[in-house]
């Protein structure tokens, strides 16, 4: 059964463990201990960490079984699932219903979530500087209502520690790991290779050119240059970019 409006929420000491665990194993176990209260029973983190030659890892992690969390790594161009469709656009949280999704998406995602039993669930994007994620929170609850607003405001202030908390781990499991450019970064770099200004490219990527301004500091700083023109050859030099032809 969900938890009540009035049970008690996450506490600050509980939210700052999780940053502070050594292990993805410690990790697991915390988040599960904080998410049993709320009616959640599972939970699911897809990291895609973009590193500076322009390569992506996947990392992913949470209390499914391995063969489940696996689903997870297939490509995910799958135009057809809605979950993928909204989290594309929209930073926002989803909740869906398991026997909904079997019925709109083909895949076999859902109906094995179906099979262990979860009923619903509630889906977000998340997006740092060094990853793009996908994080889900997993409910067997028998009644197919929605999660609560107090359910839904703790397991989102838990999804930005535990969010935090997996990149540091991965960090230092990678302490030799080169500098880290997010995507959003590589996807400024190469349009500013190509010799697109900040107003033209902010309109290639629908946001705001202080934005791209940002993104391109941040480029340079992570690659020791001081401007764009020499993040550009520094990441032509590095083999992060192609050259322009």
């Amino acid at each position: 059964m969900l938890r009540s409006e009035t049970a008690p929420r996450i506490s600050t000491p509980d939210l700052l463990q999780v940053v502070q665990v050594p292990d993805w194993e410690q990790l697991r176990a915390c988040v599960q201990r904080l998410l049993t209260p709320l009616g959640i029973c599972d939970f699911m983190l897809q990291m895609e960490i973009s590193s500076v030659n322009g390569a992506s890892q996947m990392q992913l992690f949470g209390s499914l079984p391995s063969a489940m969390l696996q689903q997870f790594s297939q490509p995910a161009d799958d135009k057809s699932d809605p979950v993928r469709q909204h989290l594309a656009r929209s930073c926002l949280p989803l909740n869906w219903q398991v026997e909904q999704l079997c019925l709109l998406h083909g895949g076999q995602i859902y109906p094995l979530l179906k099979t262990m039993g979860i009923t619903q669930g509630m889906s977000l994007a998340m997006h740092s500087k060094h990853a793009v994620s996908r994080l889900d929170f997993y409910s067997n609850a028998a009644r197919q209502a929605a999660l609560s607003t107090s359910v839904q405001a703790d397991a989102l202030l838990l999804a930005v520690h535990l969010q935090e908390a997996a990149e540091l781990l991965w960090r230092k499991a990678a302490p030799n790991q080169e500098p880290v450019l997010s995507t959003r970064e590589l996807e400024c770099l190469r349009w500013s290779a190509d010799g697109k200004t900040s107003s033209e490219i902010g309109l290639i990527l629908g946001i705001s050119q202080r934005t791209v301004y940002f993104h391109m500091k941040n480029v340079a700083m992570k690659l020791g240059v001081y401007s764009t023109r020499h993040a550009i050859s520094r990441a032509v030099m590095m083999g992060i970019i192609k050259p322009n032809n």
